[in-house]
Formats: C-alpha cells, sequence, structure tokens
C-alpha cells in the first residue's frame, strides 16, 4: 500500500510539472520498489487515469460550457471548442502510435540510441522555445477566445511527441502555447483540459493490453494521484503568475539536449 501511495502521489504532482511522469514513476517504482520495466510503465500509464479525472474535476465548469454550447450550435462551433477537437485528434492521431510502438518494441541498443537522439533533437526545440520566452520583453495576451486551428494543431503535434518516453506533455503543450503568444494562465488551463482524453487514454490502454489488474493497491495508486492531482492544479493556477516558465523549459531542454552525450557516457 505504501508504494501505491508514493507512486500515486508522484502522478500526482510530476503530471502538471514540465517534467516526465511517466518517466519519474516508471523511474521510482524500478528504483525504490524493485518492480521490472515493463510493469513500472504499465502503472505509470495506469495512474494517468487518476490525473485525468482530477483536471476534469477542477475544469467541470468550463467543460460543461463547452459541451453545451457545441451541442446549441454543432454547426457552427466556437473557437475553444475547435482548438480542442483539432487538438487531440492530432495528439490522437500522433502519439497512439507511438505509444503501440513503444510498447512493443524489445528493449536494446539500437532503440536506445535512437530514443536518446530524437529526445536530444526535442531538447534543442525546447532550448529555443525557452530562450524565446526568457526573451519576450511581456506576457502573452491572446485568450482562448482567441485560439485558432493552428494553435490546435500545432498544440496537438507537441501533446503527440509527449507520448516518447522522458517528455513531459505539459511542458511541451504549455511552452508551445506561450510561443503562440497566449496569456499564462490560458495556456496552463487549455494544457490541462487538453490533456485529459490523453491521459485516460494512456491509462485505459495500458488496462486493457493486460499489464494492470483492478486490485486494492492499484486502485490506491489512481485515487492518491487523483486527489493530489486536484491539489497541484489548483495550486498552480494560483501561482502560475510568478513563474518563470521560460527558465524551467530551458533547463528541461538542455538535459534532453544532452542525453545522447550522457547515454553514450554510461
Amino acid at each position: 500500500m505504501f508504494e501505491s501511495v508514493i507512486l500515486g502521489l508522484i502522478q500526482g504532482i510530476t503530471e502538471w510539472l514540465p517534467v516526465s511522469s511517466e518517466g519519474v514513476v516508471t523511474l521510482a517504482s524500478t528504483t525504490l520498489f524493485g518492480n521490472k520495466s515493463n510493469e513500472s510503465i504499465n502503472i505509470a500509464l495506469w495512474v494517468h487515469i487518476g490525473t485525468a479525472i482530477s483536471a476534469g474535476v477542477v475544469f467541470k465548469s468550463d467543460i460543461y460550457r463547452m459541451i453545451t454550447t457545441f451541442l446549441k450550435s454543432p454547426a457552427r462551433p466556437t473557437p475553444e471548442v475547435k482548438f480542442f477537437i483539432t487538438g487531440v485528434f492530432v495528439s490522437a492521431c500522433l502519439g497512439l502510435p507511438i505509444l503501440i510502438v513503444m510498447d512493443n518494441i524489445t528493449s536494446g541498443e539500437t532503440l536506445k540510441t535512437n530514443l536518446s537522439y530524437a529526445m536530444g533533437a526535442i531538447g534543442i526545440c525546447m532550448v529555443v522555445t525557452g530562450l524565446v520566452l526568457l526573451k519576450a520583453k511581456k506576457a502573452g495576451i491572446r485568450l482562448r477566445s482567441d485560439v485558432k486551428i493552428l494553435d490546435g494543431i500545432i498544440t496537438g503535434i507537441a501533446q503527440g511527441v509527449s507520448a516518447l518516453p522522458g517528455l513531459s506533455r505539459s511542458g511541451l503543450t504549455v511552452s508551445t502555447m506561450l510561443a503562440r503568444g497566449l496569456d499564462r494562465r490560458e495556456a496552463f488551463a487549455l494544457s490541462f483540459m487538453l490533456g485529459i482524453p490523453v491521459t485516460a487514454g494512456a491509462g485505459i490502454y495500458s488496462a486493457l493490453s493486460g499489464g494492470i489488474d483492478l486490485s486494492i493497491e492499484n486502485i490506491s495508486a489512481l485515487l492518491v494521484a487523483l486527489t493530489s492531482g486536484i491539489i497541484t492544479i489548483n495550486i498552480l493556477l494560483r501561482v502560475v503568475e510568478r513563474i518563470n516558465f521560460g527558465a524551467i523549459v530551458l533547463s528541461v531542454g538542455i538535459l534532453l539536449a544532452l542525453s545522447p552525450i550522457i547515454d553514450t557516457a554510461i
């Protein structure tokens, strides 16, 4: 039970930070509790259901408003609805194949090397994004009512790519939207809501693929992730204006960019 609480807590906190929650949970499960790599990955994906529900709880009013508005006039969806439909569709088309491939490929030096170089390339992109955000003289002012379909496509690509192990979904999507000129609080809120179907889908995929059983321990981990996720989101939304996101994205980008060198050294 202690293991379930710790892993659920880690997921609930790190899912909303610019670090890979899947990577951190997998690492903790493997190193702290001695689970096998495939078991740890399945657990990491499973607890994503908890954080998806937590985002749904926090943003239930926004989600209800979008759904009712769309149902009233499906022929004329709002810019926000267009953004979500586009973002979810693009990220699913890109992320699901990545998830399936990563689940079926056997680990080896070739896979490790190729994945390392892919992460390094994305890290370089994050470094550039971080520098752009640091150099910006003022915060973005675009609101969710101003989002375009292009914003949904670009953010959807960022979210889909985050299916690669070691990449942060929230880090990539928030930095993408900030670079597109969105208001900081709006970027965080849109990122958290956009991740609901994707993170829930990852957890359901893990359960259906046979890697997870509905034991007391697994249910407990999910509930802890849900509870800690609600608390973390509310805290972040209160302090978001004081977060130097450019510096965080730059730091994470540097670490990812150096990953090929680190893997070679190891």
